[in-house]
C-alpha cells in the first residue's frame, strides 16, 4: 500500500471526530454551525480540497471569534488535511496540523491528538523526513491504543509498516502490517483489511518473494472488488502489473498498468498516477522503447513537482537519466542524475546508493574513469552498510568494468568474482533467506493460520452475499429439479416410443411373414399332397410349416436371437418354399469360419423378407432352375449378410402384374425401418442395406442384397 493509499483510507474513515457527526445535539447554535462547517470540510478534504479550505477557514474564523478551542483545533486539522490533499508546496499542511496537535494537547483530547499525529506522520513523509514521520506515527498508535480506536490502530500500524519497509527493516514492517490485518479481521472491517493485505504484498515484493506477493495482491483485489472500491482495485492492478514486470512478461505488465491509469486519473490521485507513469516507463525501457518511456517519465516528474514530493522528484530524475543513457545521451543524463543525487543527499533518501551506481555508469560512458570509480565505490560502500545485495551486485560488476578499462585486471577480477557470488546467492534466494528469514516464517505461518484465515474470509464474503446467493441457490435447485424431471420424462418417453416402435415393427414384420396368402397356399399344398396320395410329403410339409410358424412366433418376442436359430428358421422357410414349388430352385447357406453361430446373436427375421422377394419375384418367373445363396461374414464390427439369386431381376419382376408388388414394398419398408431403429439406438451409421441388380452381358442375371447387421455375443 502506498503512503497516499493509506491516507485516503484514513481520510474516509477516521478523521471526522465523533462530536462533529452529532453536532445537532450542541446547545449553542454558534458551535453547532461551526461543527457543521468543520464536518463538511473533513468530508470534502479529499474529493474537493478547495471547497474544504473555504469551509475550514469559515469554521476557524467563527471558532476564534467565540473562543471555541475545540472548534479551532478541529477546523485547523481539517485545513491541514485539505492542504495535504492538494500537495501544497508551502508548509500550510504542517502548520495547521501542528496547531491542531497543540490545541488538542491543551485540552488533553487523546482522540484529537491521535488524529493530528497521524496526519503529521503523512505530512513529514511527503516532505521526505522519515524520522519525524515515524515519530508521529508511533505517537498516533499510542493515542489510538489508549482510546481503543481500532480503525486508528489499523491505519497507524499501516503507516509505520510502510516507514519500516522504506528503511529495509522487513521484519518490523511485516509484524506491524500483520497486526493491522489481525485488528481488521477482529472487527470484520473489509477495506482496511484489503489495504493491509496489499501492503503485505509490497513487503514481500521488496524482498523478492514474488509468489507470496502475488498471493497477497490477489487477496486484496478480491476484497476491494467485493466493496466496489475503485481506488483499491487500481492499486491491485498496479501491483499485479509489477509482478508481471519482474517476470519479464511485459505485455501483461503494460496491460494491467494501463487498466490502472484511468482509474487513478478519475480519482485525481496524483500520487498513484505518478507511480503508474513511472512503471509504464520502466516497461517501455525494458522493451527498448526509450522515447515512449521518456514521455511517461517527464509526466511523472511534473506530478511529483506538483505534489512537492522530494523522493518522487529524485526518483523521476534518476529514471530519466537512466533512459537518456540508453539513448546514448550521457551529457543530458549527467544533468538529471546530479539533480537526483543532490535531492537524495539532502533528504537522506535510501535510494541514494542506486543513484550513485547510475552516476558511475554515466562517468564511465563519458570516459571519466576516476569520477566513475569514486561514485561507484560510494554506492558499493552504502550497499554494504545498509545490506542491499542488489546494489552491491550492480556496483561490483560496474567496478569490474571500470578497473578493466584502466588495466587493473587484479581488481577487475576481484569485483567480478564478488559479483558472480552475489548473483548466485540472490538467484538461489539463499542471501535473502539469511538476511530476512522471512520465507521460512511465511510458509510456517501460512500453514498454521490457513484454516482460521479461510474461515474468516469466507464469513466476511458470505455476510455481504449470503441472501443473494441463497435466493440464487434456491432458484437453481428448483430449476435443476425441474430440468431433471423433464429430462427423466423425456428419456422415458423416448425409450417407450422406441420400444413401441420396435414392437410395432416386429409385429408388422411378423404379419408380413405370417400373411394369410402364404399360410393359405401352404395348406393348399398340403391338401394337394393328400389328394395326390402323397402322405409322406404331406406329413413332411406339415411338420416343416408347423416348425416354421413356431420359430417365427418365438423369435418375434426377442430383440436378438442366436444365429444358428435364425439360420434354422431361414432353412425351414426355404424348405417349405421348395416343397410348394416342386424343387424349382436350390439354396445354399454359407457361414464364415470366424463366426460361432451358437455364440453370435442377431436381430431376428431380417433375412426372410429378402429371401422371400428373391423367391417370389426373382426365381418363380424363371424358366430354368433358380438358385439362392445366403452368406454370413464379419466386417467392420458388424455381420455382413449377402443374399444372391439368379432370378429375372427387379425390372422384369415389377412388370409382372400377377406378383404381389404391394406386399414386396411393405416388407422392404419394414426392413428399412428396423435397420434405421438399430442405427439410431446403437449410434452405428454403418448399419445399412443395399440392393444391386446383377447383369451378364447386359442381360438381367439376378439380384444381390448386402445387409450390415448388428450382433451380440452370448458368451464373452
Amino acid at each position: 500500500m502506498s503512503v497516499l493509499a493509506a491516507f485516503v483510507t484514513f481520510f474516509s474513515c477516521i478523521l471526522i471526530p465523533g462530536e462533529l457527526l452529532s453536532f445537532g445535539i450542541q446547545s449553542d447554535p454558534d458551535t453547532a454551525l461551526i461543527n457543521k462547517q468543520t464536518n463538511e470540510a473533513f468530508l470534502n478534504a479529499r474529493r474537493n480540497p478547495d471547497v474544504s479550505i473555504i469551509l475550514g477557514h469559515h469554521a476557524l474564523f467563527a471558532a476564534r471569534r467565540i473562543v471555541y478551542q475545540k472548534g479551532i483545533a478541529d477546523a485547523s486539522l481539517a485545513l491541514g488535511n485539505a492542504y495535504l490533499a492538494k500537495y501544497n508546496r508551502g508548509d500550510s499542511a504542517l502548520w495547521y496540523c501542528t496547531q491542531a496537535y497543540d490545541l488538542y494537547g491543551e485540552t488533553d483530547d487523546l482522540s484529537g491528538k491521535a488524529r493530528a499525529c497521524y496526519s503529521l506522520s503523512y505530512v513529514y513523509s511527503f516532505k521526505g523526513d522519515l524520522v519525524m514521520s515515524e515519530r508521529y506515527g508511533l505517537l498516533s498508535l499510542s493515542f489510538f491504543e489508549k482510546t481503543e480506536d481500532t480503525r486508528g490502530i489499523i491505519n497507524a500500524c499501516s503507516v509505520l509498516s510502510y516507514l519500516a519497509k522504506q528503511q529495509k527493516d522487513f521484519d518490523r514492517a511485516r509484524a506491524l502490517i500483520e497486526r493491522a490485518m489481525e485488528t481488521a479481521r477482529s472487527v470484520k472491517d473489509t477495506l482496511p483489511l484489503a489495504d493491509a493485505t496489499n501492503s503485505l504484498g509490497n513487503i514481500y515484493k521488496d524482498m523478492a518473494l514474488f509468489s507470496q506477493a502475488i498471493d497477497s495482491y490477489f487477496e486484496a483485489l478480491t476484497l476491494w472488488e467485493i466493496k466496489g472500491d475503485s481506488a483499491g482495485i487500481a492499486l491491485a492492478y498496479g501491483s499485479i502489473g509489477l509482478m508481471y514486470y519482474y517476470q519479464k512478461d511485459y505485455v501483461r505488465a503494460l496491460e494491467f498498468n494501463l487498466k490502472k491509469l484511468p482509474l487513478s486519473e478519475a480519482a485525481d490521485d496524483l500520487w498513484e498516477v505518478s507511480k503508474t507513469c513511472n512503471n509504464i516507463a520502466q516497461i517501455y525501457n525494458s522493451e527498448s522503447k526509450f522515447d515512449s518511456a521518456l514521455l511517461y517519465l517527464r509526466r511523472s516528474l511534473r506530478l511529483n513537482n506538483e505534489m512537492n514530493f522530494p523522493s518522487g522528484v529524485a526518483s523521476a530524475y534518476h529514471n530519466i537519466a537512466s533512459t537518456l543513457l540508453h539513448l546514448s545521451k550521457p551529457d543530458s543524463a549527467f544533468w538529471y542524475i546530479n539533480r537526483a543525487v543532490s535531492i537524495a543527499r539532502s533528504a537522506n533518501e535510501p535510494a541514494l546508493s542506486d543513484y550513485y551506481v547510475t552516476l558511475g555508469n554515466i562517468y564511465k560512458t563519458r570516459g571519466q574513469y576516476r569520477q566513475a570509480l569514486e561514485s561507484t565505490i560510494k554506492a558499493y560502500d552504502l550497499g554494504k552498510e545498509k545490506k542491499l545485495p542488489m546494489v552491491v551486485s550492480d556496483a561490483s560488476i560496474l567496478l569490474s568494468d571500470i578497473y578493466s578499462l584502466i588495466n587493473r585486471d587484479d581488481l577487475a577480477y576481484r569485483y567480478l568474482k564478488e559479483y558472480q557470488q552475489l548473483r548466485d546467492s540472490i538467484s538461489n534466494d539463499e542471501f535473502l533467506k539469511q538476511v530476512t528469514r522471512m520465507e521460512i516464517q511465511y510458509d510456517f505461518d501460512k500453514k498454521q493460520k490457513a484454516a482460521e484465515y479461510e474461515q474468516m474470509q469466507l464469513k466476511m464474503i458470505s455476510e455481504s452475499k449470503i441472501r443473494q446467493q441463497g435466493m440464487y441457490l434456491k432458484g437453481l435447485l428448483i430449476l435443476l429439479l425441474f430440468v431433471a424431471l423433464i429430462s427423466l420424462l423425456y428419456i422415458r418417453h423416448n425409450r417407450l416410443r422406441a420400444q413401441y416402435a420396435r414392437i410395432d415393427l416386429e409385429q408388422r414384420l411378423l404379419r408380413a411373414q405370417m400373411n394369410p396368402h402364404f399360410i393359405f397356399n401352404s395348406l393348399c399344398a398340403v391338401q394337394d399332397f393328400i389328394l395326390a396320395d402323397k402322405p409322406q410329403k404331406a406329413n413332411a410339409f406339415l411338420t416343416k410349416i408347423a416348425h416354421l410358424m413356431r420359430n417365427i412366433l418365438e423369435n418375434s418376442r426377442e430383440e436378438y436371437i442366436a444365429l444358428d436359430k435364425e439360420i434354422e428358421t431361414l432353412k425351414l422357410y426355404l424348405d417349405v418354399q421348395q416343397l410348394r414349388f416342386e424343387t424349382e430352385f436350390e439354396y445354399e447357406v454359407k457361414l464364415d469360419a470366424a463366426i460361432d453361430p451358437e455364440n453370435f446373436s442377431v436381430p431376428p427375421m431380417l433375412a426372410q423378407p429378402c429371401v422371400e422377394n428373391s423367391i417370389e419375384h426373382g426365381l418363380l418367373p424363371l424358366k430354368e432352375k433358380g438358385n439362392v445363396c445366403i452368406s454370413y461374414s464379419l466386417k467392420d464390427g458388424l455381420i455382413m449378410l449377402v443374399i444372391t439369386d439368379n432370378g429375372v431381376g427387379r425390372r422384369q419382376a415389377a412388370a409382372e402384374p400377377a406378383r404381389n408388388i404391394k406386399k414386396h414394398s411393405v416388407s422392404t419398408q419394414l426392413t428399412s425401418k428396423r435397420l434405421e431403429h438399430f442405427r439410431k439406438t446403437l449410434k452405428e451409421k454403418n448399419i445399412t442395406w443395399e440392393v444391386t441388380d446383377l447383369y451378364n452381358a447386359g442381360v438381367a442375371a439376378g439380384t444381390k442384397v448386402v445387409m450390415m447387421l448388428p450382433y451380440k455375443k452370448i458368451y464373452a
